[in-house]
């Protein structure tokens, strides 16, 4: 009975809860407060994805195949938001003429503010909801972070407000479409126990309403990551191997990507949003 109680339960997760998606004041506090203390918990540990010779080769495709959905120049001022410990700076250096990450981790960005040296780059602890700027910004990236939050709305709304006139806002998401994925999701919620265990789920016709609710126009909806992504998370040795692995797989990813997008989205791993700010 042990077994088949287990199965129910694997088969129950990989359904997309909606009721994570629309939790209580009290659930949505308790989640955030989970998160924050995790991220600054595991914030050393955090950082071996980025510093491992393969796997950050998976992460920078991951980036600069989410910025290309917007075919963004370069000379731009951009805000990353969720930047963990900030190698996002360092993936797009000489790109930005202004780029600013905000983490609500500060174990993150202490990290961050020691070690990632980039002209123009700037990082301070700051929660998504509260944000406010004078000074806008062209461009605003979240790579797996909406999950995370607990109001994407109100999120949402400060970062748009946040964004220049014609500016792009651009998410990369773990997809809830792909079994694979939701079924390596929940393994990994059991093993890994600096892996959030509360997290929603976004299928496509939810990030696009989340975007068009935030006012956002010329939404797009685009299937990102096949062979890339599992070197992009899980940090392989020995790297003389897994490097030019990580680069093929790459380079594969990109092809199809370019050549199949509309029929890869029940098999990638991940989907990326795009929305502009009316000018």
């Amino acid at each position: 009975m042990d077994g088949i109680s287990q199965a129910f339960t694997f088969i129950r997760s990989l359904r997309i809860v909606t009721t994570t998606m629309n939790p209580t004041v009290e659930q949505a506090a308790e989640r955030e407060a989970k998160d924050q203390a995790l991220f600054n918990e595991i914030a050393e540990e955090y950082c071996r994805k980025d510093l491992h010779a393969a796997a950050q080769l998976g992460r920078k495709q991951r980036l600069l195949r989410t910025l290309a959905v917007a075919d963004l120049p370069d000379d731009l001022d951009i805000l990353e938001a969720g930047c963990g410990a900030g190698f996002t700076a360092e993936y797009l250096a000489g790109r930005f003429r202004r780029f600013h990450g905000i983490d609500y981790a500060q174990g993150l960005i202490d990290y961050a503010n020691e070690h990632i040296r980039v002209p123009g780059a700037t990082f301070a602890v700051g929660n998504i909801k509260e944000f406010e700027t004078s000074e806008p910004f062209d461009a605003i990236v979240m790579i797996g972070v909406l999950h995370h939050l607990d109001d994407m709305d109100l999120a949402m709304t400060r970062l748009v407000a946040a964004l220049k006139p014609g500016g792009y806002l651009l998410a990369n998401e773990p997809q809830s479409g792909n079994p694979l994925v939701r079924a390596a999701r929940y393994v990994r919620k059991n093993l890994d126990a600096s892996y959030s265990d509360d997290q929603a789920e976004l299928s496509a016709a939810e990030m696009r309403t989340l975007y068009e609710r935030a006012g956002l126009t010329n939404i797009r909806i685009v299937p990102q990551g096949i062979f890339s992504t599992p070197f992009a998370e899980v940090p392989l040795n020995p790297t003389l191997l897994t490097r030019p692995l990580t680069k093929l797989a790459c380079g594969v990813d990109t092809l199809i990507e370019s050549c199949a997008a509309p029929l890869l989205r029940p098999v990638t791993w991940n989907l990326i949003a795009s929305g502009q700010r009316p000018a």
